[in-house]
């Protein structure tokens, strides 16, 4: 009995995780705490805790936050006894002082024991100006202390990033955690400061460098656009509202390994906060069920549709180089359950060459997921492709779906494509551009794109929006592949029927979730 129950633990903890893995198994189990500012403002800072303690726990919250020493044990207490935690408390720092911050910390902070708390610390100073490196060595002796002190009693500091303060972007609160040099000290990912001070194009080269230190993140619906000219009614919203896809942020976050809390940011919202908490927490959950979605995966629903996979995320038994009977052995490559274009040199179909699906496909809906790994790259998804034309045997003709990093590709640096044109992302490559109010996500966030054909009439989709809608019957269609770089090519964009193709375009893109359904 004691070797069968030997054996049943080694299957669980060995064999049970292997089989999830393969599954492509994801899930988000970090909690979820909102701001003190979620309850405490216009006048609402009289709800008792105990009351705040109830709502969060029925909502389905993990936690708040708290604010200085005031309150703050009574608050733990009341939030354990409804199975809910105090995740992170706001401690001001003024620097220019002999007494930074308040003496009541040194009482209080023993009596963390036990709590796990993060005292994410705002500092504050009329000496020096935001993110001045001069201010480092006074930052750093104070955190230093605070941190040594704290450590015995498991208390850990992060460091606050906020508009207008000492520290006051997120590459600050890095510097300032490195150079500090203690286990017990991290950094701080607030995404409304980080937009407010930077752009969503550095989102992810921000996020790879704060990893190793990040302690806590914190999210919110924002818009999207030039978001250091935006107020915060702009870029802070209720969770699921605005035209940043927050989603994303949170998808690539987890799959990069975050596991800590992540804060709801609630300054500046209006009305009640039974209504925004209750909107955030629903578009949480739905944040966390499409999250733990399987990849590659036909759902019931899809199949019954008639959806077919042309990736499943293991194999490319679907797709063969371009003018060739064989997948390429060097430059695309599956890993992570996506299938990568991982190709050098910036030019078209020189490295690997474009790969095709083995199948033609005349009236169709052809749908699936990329995420543009190169500044400026460039790639894309023909339709209609036809074999056995032009000198570079590597290369397909056909209708192309553009995937392009618009903002830094070289074409829009030096003014030879101009915003939004038929040459940008979305656009019909060289024959019609996309609709102007498009959404892409920048560089290292994923984006999902579908093209429905019923075999004359054409749309293009890009993140869930209607971006292009044209007829291949049309005369003015024709004229525009008459006075495109196609023009001699034969039945270019009219045949009835043609393949599927992934464009080498020399950088780097990974695709995934690529499904089609034939249209009767």
């Amino acid at each position: 009995m004691k070797v069968y129950r030997l054996w049943l633990l080694i299957f669980y903890l060995i064999w049970i995780p292997a089989i999830c893995f393969g599954q492509n198994i994801r899930k988000i189990d970090n909690p979820l705490f909102v701001f003190n500012n979620s309850f405490n403002k216009r006048g609402l800072d009289t709800i008792p805790v105990m009351e705040q303690a109830a709502l969060l726990k029925q909502w389905g919250y993990d936690g708040m936050e708290q604010r200085e020493t005031t309150g703050l044990l009574d608050a733990i207490g009341i939030m354990k006894k409804y199975e809910l935690r105090i995740y992170t408390d706001y401690m001001n720092v003024d620097i220019d002082k002999d007494e930074p911050y308040l003496s009541s910390w040194k009482e209080i902070i023993p009596q963390l024991k036990g709590t796990d708390l993060i005292l994410w610390i705002h500092f504050h100073s009329k000496k020096y100006k935001p993110s001045d490196q001069m201010a480092d060595g006074k930052i750093v002796d104070i955190v230093r202390e605070l941190a040594d002190y704290a450590k015995p009693y498991g208390v850990r500091l992060a460091i606050y990033h906020h508009i207008d303060f000492l520290v006051e972007t997120a590459e600050d609160s890095y510097r300032i955690a490195t150079k500090v040099n203690r286990e017990n000290v991290g950094s701080v990912l607030n995404l409304c400061h980080f937009l407010k001070t930077a752009s969503e194009d550095d989102l992810i080269r921000t996020l790879d460098l704060t990893l190793p230190k990040l302690f806590v993140v914190s999210i919110n619906g924002a818009d999207s656009g030039d978001t250091k000219k935006m107020g915060w009614s702009q870029l802070i919203q209720p969770l699921g509202q605005g035209s940043f896809d927050c989603y994303r942020f949170v998808e690539t976050l987890i799959d990069k390994g975050y596991t800590g809390p992540i804060g709801i940011q609630c300054y500046n919202l209006k009305g009640d906060p039974g209504s925004y908490l209750l909107a955030t927490i629903k578009t949480w959950n739905d944040f966390k069920q499409r999250y733990e979605t399987p990849l590659n995966k036909l759902s019931t629903v899809e199949k019954t549709e008639g959806w077919k996979l042309l990736f499943d995320g293991e194999s490319t038994k679907k797709w063969r180089g371009i003018n060739s009977s064989d997948f390429p052995k060097s430059g695309w490559r599956i890993a992570d359950h996506q299938l990568i274009a991982d190709l050098k040199g910036g030019g078209e179909s020189t490295d690997a060459g474009d790969i095709v699906t083995k199948e033609k496909y005349g009236k169709f809906i052809l749908k699936w997921e990329w995420n543009m790994k190169t500044r400026g790259g460039n790639s894309g998804v023909k339709y209609y492709v036809q074999e056995g034309l032009g000198n570079n045997k590597r290369y397909g003709f056909g209708l192309e779906y553009q995937l392009l990093d618009d903002k830094y590709h070289e074409w829009m640096l030096t003014g030879k494509m101009l915003p939004n044109d038929y040459h940008t992302a979305g656009a019909l490559y060289e024959i019609y551009p996309p609709s102007a109010d498009k959404k892409v996500n920048p560089v290292g966030l994923w984006n999902e794109s579908m093209i429905v054909s019923d075999g004359t009439c054409v749309e293009h989709w890009l993140n869930g929006k209607l971006i292009l809608k044209y007829d291949r019957s049309s005369d003015d269609f024709k004229a525009k592949i008459k006075s495109s770089k196609f023009k001699d090519v034969p039945g270019f964009g009219v045949i009835d029927e043609g393949h599927i193709l992934l464009q080498d375009h020399g950088c780097d893109i990974c695709f995934r979730n690529i499904k089609i359904k034939v249209v009767q």
